[in-house]
């Protein structure tokens, strides 16, 4: 009986495994630039990086299906750069954001977004006030409204308000950048 118990156990055990393995893969991209877009220093980068994938190891145990895989993983994502934002939100920084960003990271896709165009689109969605560049940041992630409520909280009308000051927002802050 034990034998069996301790092979069950194992197998379930591979089983998460690979369920987790499959399911960095499928968005690694998309947790690369949702930390992009928190996180300037590419040091800060690695860490919420890893702060993310180490929660989404911990809560896919226990995903119901009560929604889908991708608001699961951006609720996950989200949650822990909020935790990541306050819990270093009191340390100053130690680069200029002015410097550009370089890579420092192992993370191949946060390495591709630090071009120089992508650069000054992250400088500037940090200007943002936070809910807007969450909402900003979900939505270029290709989350609809709704998908967007469910892993803010916020409702779908202010989802839609956030979003639209963000696009204004963001679309002076770059043409600012241009011509200043």
């Amino acid at each position: 009986m034990l034998l069996i118990e301790t092979v069950k156990l194992a197998s379930m055990k591979e089983l998460l495994i690979r369920q987790f393995e499959t399911t960095i893969v499928e968005y690694r991209q998309s947790l690369a630039r949702i930390v992009a877009t928190y996180e300037m220093q590419p040091a800060m980068q690695q860490e919420l990086h890893q702060e993310i994938l180490l929660a989404i190891w911990k809560a896919l145990p226990g995903f119901r299906g009560d929604s889908s895989v991708h608001t699961f993983i951006y609720r996950i994502a989200h949650n822990q750069a909020m935790n990541h934002l306050s819990r270093y939100s009191r340390i100053p920084a130690h680069e200029s954001i002015d410097q550009p960003i370089e890579s420092k990271i192992g993370c191949p896709e946060i390495a591709a977004i630090n071009t120089e165009k992508m650069s000054s689109m992250f400088e500037a969605m940090h200007q943002l006030p936070i809910l807007q560049r969450q909402v900003l940041t979900l939505a270029l992630e290709g989350l609809s409204y709704q998908d967007i409520s469910a892993v803010t909280g916020l409702n779908n009308n202010h989802v839609g308000v956030l979003l639209n000051r963000a696009k204004m927002r963001l679309k002076e802050i770059l043409e600012q950048n241009h011509v200043g």
